[in-house]
């Protein structure tokens, strides 16, 4: 069987899988082997941006707000914005337990107007490729224009996810690789590149084995994959204007034809003009 033929048969991954994949277990093994990075991360962040605390900052899909901490305890005023009810609990617990005054909202990344009027934040982030979650494409243009709106002329926008290039590359047959992110809890992820629609598709199958009676979990992920200039382009369309690039989140070279990640750090122009794509 070609491997055309193997995406064929392959078990489609569900529509709006985002909705229901973010519970507390899936964050456990999914933040547990990043413990520490979110330091480093967001110095990194701050280096390039070159913008001191106090400012506005909204960290768009915070998850368990790793980031939102860190940025917090640097002296910056952090909204947090996640779908995940589990993720939110997770985040505004250790947000008291830090003794930050972080607000966390929940809602949709698609449409902040709910919750957040025109030009209130100083920048935004949208990391650890927390965007391409939604089943149509202009849905992703919609986030891009809904952070334009929110920040304030000026304003930062650092987004980080898969660079397509690199995904080819990585990914050219499926892969499976298994891990124990934390103590008796172990993961096996089958992941493969859709080439017709652009997408990395992953089945996840979390075996927790803490408890006498072992619980086994399965779920699939789906996220649009982007090009460096594909990336480029849909920032420019919802207009904003492209600063620099670089790999992974802590840093280091970025090659747009086979980098894993990349990292954008775009910007609101200061006049209330959009940028031309």
């Amino acid at each position: 069987m070609t491997r055309r033929q193997r995406e064929k048969v392959a078990t489609p991954a569900p529509r709006n899988w985002w909705r229901n994949f973010f519970g507390r277990l899936m964050g456990e093994v999914m933040f547990a082997p990043k413990a520490g990075a979110a330091a480093r991360e967001v110095r990194q962040i701050v280096k390039k941006l070159k913008a001191k605390p106090p400012l506005a900052v909204l960290d768009l899909a915070c998850g368990i707000g790793r980031h939102s901490l860190a940025f917090a305890a640097r002296g910056y005023e952090v909204t947090g914005l996640d779908y995940s009810n589990p993720f939110l609990r997770d985040a505004r617990r250790k947000a008291h337990a830090a003794r930050q005054a972080i607000r966390f909202v929940r809602g949709d990344m698609r449409n902040l107007k709910p919750h957040f009027a025109a030009n209130t934040f100083d920048f935004a982030v949208c990391l650890y490729t927390s965007f391409g979650y939604f089943d149509r494409r202009s849905d992703d243009l919609k986030t891009l224009r809904a952070v334009y709106r929110v920040l304030r002329p000026g304003g930062a926008f650092v987004i980080n996810t898969v660079n397509g290039a690199g995904v080819v590359k990585r990914m050219r047959s499926p892969i499976s690789q298994g891990a124990e992110p934390l103590p008796n809890v172990f993961v096996i992820d089958q992941a493969r590149y859709d080439a017709r629609d652009r997408q990395t598709i992953s089945t996840w199958t979390v075996i927790d084995a803490r408890r006498a009676r072992s619980r086994v979990v399965r779920k699939m992920v789906r996220v649009n994959v982007y090009s460096h200039a594909e990336l480029k382009a849909l920032l420019a369309r919802a207009g904003f204007r492209i600063e620099t690039a670089w790999g992974m989140l802590e840093g280091g070279r970025f090659d747009p034809r086979k980098t894993w990640h990349q990292t954008i750090l775009a910007r609101k122009p200061q006049s209330k003009r959009r940028a031309k794509p």
